[in-house]
């Protein structure tokens, strides 16, 4: 082989593997307890769960994880709602309630990685963030 090929190979190897630890990465939940810095009175509503949010001058991404765990007790013994109403749905989309006290500002945990874990102040709206763009398969 020459050494243009062996280059090529090791070029490809190399991409493999840094997509294959990207993809390790956003599978694996972070540490509750491992954030590098958290703010309050961050303003976002989830509603729909796929409401971006402007922070820090960057677009966060919501991602479901159900089997990450919940960063903070708070979030833990939330209710889990999500802002839905049990309304009627308008043209097949889904009916979204106005924020109750405290569901559209709350606190920003960021972590490494490019994640980032969202709770309400009321304690029942929560969401993790990627850095990632999303594609999502439903409208609301």
């Amino acid at each position: 082989m020459t050494k243009k090929w062996w280059v090529l190979i090791a070029v490809t190897a190399v991409l493999v593997i840094v997509a294959g630890l990207i993809v390790a990465n956003l599978r694996l939940a972070p540490a509750p307890s491992g954030y590098s810095s958290k703010e309050a009175g961050v303003q976002y509503y989830p509603a729909c769960g796929n409401e971006t949010l402007e922070h820090g001058g960057r677009t966060w991404f919501p991602i479901a994880r159900d089997d990450w765990a919940t960063p903070t007790a708070q979030a833990a013994a939330a209710s889990g709602g999500r802002g839905f109403s049990v309304g009627v749905p308008i043209r097949g989309l889904a009916v979204v309630a106005a924020p109750g006290p405290g569901d559209d500002v709350g606190t920003f945990y960021l972590y490494a990685g490019g994640r980032a874990y969202w709770v309400s102040d009321s304690g029942t709206i929560d969401t993790w963030l990627t850095l990632l763009p999303q594609t999502y398969n439903w409208v609301c």
